[in-house]
């Protein structure tokens, strides 16, 4: 691993402002990312320039962009169960740390949601429960071990 002495200051300010997701279904969406993470929703509107429908929801800390497209396509490759699932080339996870990863694992069972692995040994000492969101996209939910980047 190459780790750095310094951070090089960027030529600007910036803070993360959302994270985007394309889905099939906004009103889907918006409430398997309530009824699972909590997510409320702040904003649902049309973005007539990319031709879509728009969600914003927000969570500890972040927000979330839900985006339907009219002409939405799915691509099998970047919801391909893993390891293939980081062949292509792009974003991978939405990625959440948790304290207790047993008993968040138990409450997306009990919600009947769709586990791609359960509690797998990072090999680090963090563990890590993979599921997939009503559309089939990868999130990982994480409990931190010895991992440098924690």
């Amino acid at each position: 691993m190459i780790t750095m002495a310094t951070a090089a200051q960027p030529p600007f300010t910036f803070s993360l402002h959302n994270v985007t997701i394309s889905v099939s279904d906004l009103d889907a969406s918006i409430q398997w990312w309530n009824r699972v993470f909590g997510l409320t929703l702040l904003a649902k509107s049309r973005f007539d320039a990319i031709g879509a429908d728009v969600a914003f929801l927000e969570g500890p800390g972040f927000r979330l962009e839900l985006l339907q497209p009219a002409d939405a396509v799915r691509i099998p490759e970047l919801t391909a169960e893993p390891p293939a699932h980081i062949r292509p080339i792009g974003n991978k996870a939405l990625v959440f740390r948790v304290e207790d990863l047993a008993g968040v694992t138990r409450t997306f069972h009990d919600l009947g949601v769709t586990t791609v692995w359960e509690q797998m040994d990072l090999g680090d000492g963090s563990i890590s429960t993979a599921i997939r969101d009503n559309d089939g996209n990868f999130i990982n939910v994480f409990q931190q071990g010895a991992s440098p980047v924690g």
